[in-house]
C-alpha cells in the first residue's frame, strides 16, 4: 500500500506509527512543514519518506491519503497539495469537516470521514468512520485495516452519527481524566498521601477498563458484581446514582458535546 499522510501531529503520528507496525509492504510518505518533529513522532522514521511540501510529489499516485491537518489548514491547502490529494482516495481525521466540504475542496468522491480518539497515542483508540456507498470496498477495507492498527474500529450508519460519536468517544477521554482528577482530589481529602492517591486512582481505572474490555458482562453487570448489599461501594454509588447526579450529568454532558460538534461542523 502506498500511503500518504498530510500533516503529522500527535494523532497523525500515532496512526502513521501504527501503520508501520501493522501493515506489510507499506510505502509511507509524510508531508509536514515541520519534518524534524514529524520524524520524531514515528518509532521507525527510516521506514518513511518525509517531505516539507508537495513540490516533488506532482503526478505521483497513492492508494490512500490521510488528512490529519487542522481544519483551518485544510482550507488553505496549496494547489499542488490539492492536485496530489484529490487524485485518489482520502481518509479524513479532521474534526467538524464534512464529506461535502472535503469533496468540494479536493474534487474526489472517494472520501472516508473518520474520528479516532486520543488513546491512539497508546494503541487503544476508538475510531468511528462513515463513507458514502459509492466509495469502493477496497478503499473502505484499507481504511479499516489502517485504523485497526491503533485500536478498535467501527462503521457508522450516517455521517450525522459522527457528532454523537464525538460526544462519547471523541470527548470521552476528557471526561474520564476529569473524573480521575476529582477522585484523586477526594482521596487526598481523606488524608491519603498525594502519590498514594494518584496510584490508587490510576490503577483502579486501568484495572476497571481492562475488565470492561475483556469481560463479556455489561458495565451494569460488573457494577452489580462489585457492589455488596449495605457495603462501602453501595454507599458511594447511592451518591453517584442520585437521579440528579451522575445519571443526569452524563446525559447533559454528552448532549452538550454533541450540540457543539454540530455547531463546529456547520461553521
Amino acid at each position: 500500500m502506498k500511503l500518504l499522510f498530510v500533516g503529522c501531529g500527535n494523532m497523525g503520528g500515532a496512526i502513521a506509527a501504527g501503520a508501520l507496525r501493522a501493515l506489510q509492504n507499506l510505502e509511507l510518505t509524510v508531508v509536514d512543514p515541520n519534518v524534524i518533529r514529524a520524524r520524531a513522532l514515528l518509532e521507525e522514521p527510516e521506514s518513511a519518506r518525509f517531505l516539507a511540501d508537495f513540490s516533488s510529489l506532482q503526478g505521483e499516485a497513492f492508494d490512500l491519503t490521510v488528512l490529519s491537518v487542522k481544519p483551518q489548514q485544510f482550507t488553505s491547502l496549496s494547489s499542488e497539495a490539492v492536485a496530489v490529494v484529490g487524485s485518489g482516495a482520502v481518509a479524513s481525521i479532521m474534526a467538524g469537516v464534512t464529506i461535502d466540504t472535503i469533496e468540494k475542496t479536493l474534487g474526489t468522491k472517494q472520501i472516508v470521514r473518520t474520528m479516532p480518539n486520543l488513546p491512539a497515542l497508546v494503541g487503544e483508540a476508538m475510531t468511528v468512520a462513515y463513507s458514502e456507498e459509492s466509495v469502493p470496498e477496497e478503499v473502505r477495507g484499507g481504511v479499516e485495516v489502517l485504523f485497526k492498527s491503533v485500536g478498535e474500529f467501527t462503521w457508522l450508519e450516517s455521517e450525522e452519527q459522527i457528532n454523537a460519536a464525538t460526544a462519547v468517544a471523541g470527548s470521552g477521554p476528557g471526561y474520564i481524566f476529569a473524573f480521575a482528577h476529582y477522585m484523586t482530589e477526594a482521596a487526598k481529602a481523606t488524608g491519603l498521601q498525594p502519590d498514594v492517591a494518584d496510584l490508587l486512582v490510576r490503577q483502579t481505572f486501568l484495572g476497571a477498563a481492562k475488565m470492561l474490555k475483556e469481560d463479556e458482562r455489561s458495565a451494569l453487570s460488573l457494577k452489580k458484581a462489585v457492589t455488596s448489599k449495605a457495603g462501602t461501594t453501595e454507599a458511594g454509588l447511592k451518591v453517584f446514582e442520585n437521579p440528579t447526579a451522575l445519571p443526569e450529568i452524563c446525559h447533559q454532558a454528552v448532549e452538550a458535546a454533541r450540540v457543539r460538534a454540530i455547531e463546529l461542523a456547520e461553521g
